[in-house]
């Protein structure tokens, strides 16, 4: 078969394989493309030939290349689709289709493919050069990952709110539940349904992943509802994550005032307290306190707070006895002569006049907070609208600071010792999976192991928990300008003292601005 034949060449097809004979030079091989667009089925193999040829033109029947076969059928490895593409002419296409539509069913029966089989495509739709998709199989339909849902707590974010009369200090502190109320679901993973490859042979669906629900046993019941798994109290308490996992905290609620009808109060859990405390009364718990009188507190002996938080939405008068402490947060609309001691921050609504507050980080609010007088000891930052007052009245602020790089490097190293925990984490979940399609069919050793096993994630778990708590305090330390940081708002009053770590600053001006210590020096923006 001769494909071309000109005054200088004549390229032509025998058993399959292209040849050339070159009559005359003068050909240039970048005019060959023309030819070989219209003769798809060429493949040119030995380019270096072709050149020689064309070159000598000496009249030698040289080979360059082989013909493709007409249809190049490409079935994908997994066999869910097989392709097709036509190494011919358009004409050919055009004179020979049904013949070709016949032998590609024949080469799709020689290859076993039999489901699938896109009819439409082979009756109108097949072309030339291009990859053309001719069979399909059914995908399978993976299954859904369970999904977990749990309670979400009133975010810890106090404000202080105008009604029109007065200002008062507010923010949702207790999320308070009775036995019975929903705390979680999980909704369980589906099974999804099998596909089929073009061969007939069926394509597995994965199963999707399971999760686990966190939960306090003691506190918490775990009741299959409407194919769900639902999570709900089994005592009236308030609700607490615990190292990872939801539970129910024990909660003292007193609807009045704490004073000689109560008692000091000393509870092991969470109080509320709807009144006020009694000058000289006081109240501990482990846990939160929340004190929700809008007249606040006054001249109360203590209040104390080991592992928690501790809320007085009305402030507090303390004439400079009232000690108020917590294990982590503290947050007052006001502090009046008294000691405020915070394990993290101390955030305080209005203003704190002749007080002694130490936390990490100690914060008022932007617009109208103010630090008059007193002394006020941090760790990171101290931020405040206004420090002193137009009396002049001696105001310390002591910023302890923190070398950068030495806290970076801990960051990196929690961060590092999270992700491995991560990663166990996971391993511990597979097994679990593994364990949870035998449930019932376990002998004594394998329950052991998968209580073993179960007991490892639980901790795992709490670990991961114990470590973000961590990095979320790190990153807020180094928020700090520099290796320690005073902003003011608005203004500072002369005679108001500023130290971070060894560097002090003595304002004999109004100011304003963010001072803070790097490379041993006080820097002022």
């Amino acid at each position: 078969m001769i494909y071309e034949k000109n005054e200088y060449f004549v390229l032509e097809l025998e058993n399959d394989m292209i040849y050339i004979t070159v009559f005359q030079k003068g050909f240039s091989i970048l005019h060959l493309s023309p030819i070989l667009i219209k003769f798809p089925q060429i493949l040119l193999e030995n380019f270096n030939d072709l050149k020689d040829a064309l070159a000598q033109a000496s009249e030698a029947k040289i080979q360059i290349g082989k013909q493709k076969p007409t249809i190049e059928l490409d079935i994908a490895e997994d066999k869910m689709s097989a392709s097709v593409k036509l190494n011919c002419s358009k004409e050919y296409l055009k004179e020979s289709y049904s013949v070709i539509m016949n032998n590609i069913l024949k080469e799709l029966q020689r290859e076993n493919i039999s489901e699938g089989i896109l009819m439409h495509i082979l009756q109108t739709g097949l072309r030339i050069k291009d990859s053309i998709v001719i069979a399909k199989g059914t995908e399978p339909f993976h299954g859904k990952d369970a999904v977990v849902t749990y309670f979400k707590r009133s975010e810890r974010k106090p404000a202080v709110r105008e009604d029109g009369k007065v200002d008062y200090y507010d923010m949702s502190f207790l999320d308070e539940v009775k036995s019975g109320d929903w705390l979680g679901e999980k909704v369980p993973p589906t099974t999804g349904k099998m596909g089929r490859s073009i061969t007939g042979e069926f394509a597995l669906a994965d199963k999707g992943k399971n999760k686990k629900l966190l939960y306090d046993r003691t506190t918490v019941a775990a009741i299959e509802e409407n194919g769900k798994i639902i999570l709900r109290a089994l005592i009236n308490g308030v609700v607490e994550f615990r190292e990872g996992k939801i539970a129910v905290g024990d909660h003292l609620v007193i609807e009045g005032d704490v004073g000689i009808e109560t008692g000091n109060i000393e509870f092991d859990g969470s109080v509320t307290v709807k009144g006020t405390i009694i000058d000289n009364f006081s109240v501990t718990a482990t846990k939160d306190i929340s004190i929700l009188s809008e007249l606040g507190v006054s001249n109360v002996k203590e209040i104390k707070s080991k592992v928690g938080d501790v809320f007085i939405k009305g402030g507090i008068f303390g004439k400079g006895v009232s000690k108020i402490s917590a294990g982590r947060n503290i947050f007052v609309k006001h502090a009046n002569e008294c000691h405020i001691i915070a394990g993290e921050n101390i955030h305080i609504g209005s203003y704190s006049l002749g007080s002694f507050l130490k936390a990490k980080n100690i914060f008022t609010d932007e617009k109208k907070g103010k630090l008059i007088g007193g002394v006020i000891e941090a760790h990171g930052k101290v931020r405040a609208a206004v420090i002193g007052n137009r009396m002049e009245r001696k105001t310390i602020i002591n910023v302890q600071g923190f070398n950068r790089e030495i806290l970076k490097e801990e960051l990196n190293k929690t961060l590092l010792l999270y992700k491995s925990k991560i990663q166990n984490l996971e391993l511990v979940k597979e097994k679990l999976e593994v364990y949870d399609m035998f449930v019932g069919q376990l002998n004594l050793a394998q329950n052991y192991q998968y209580e073993q096993t179960r007991s490892q994630l639980e901790s795992l778990t709490a670990e991961i928990f114990q470590l973000d708590e961590k990095r979320k305090s790190l990153m807020d330390t180094l928020e700090s300008k520099g290796d320690g940081e005073i902003t003011i708002g608005q203004m500072a009053f002369p005679d108001t003292r500023l130290q971070i770590k060894s560097l002090e600053k003595k304002l004999n001006e109004l100011t304003k601005g963010t001072f803070y210590a790097e490379n041993n020096y006080l820097h002022f923006d």
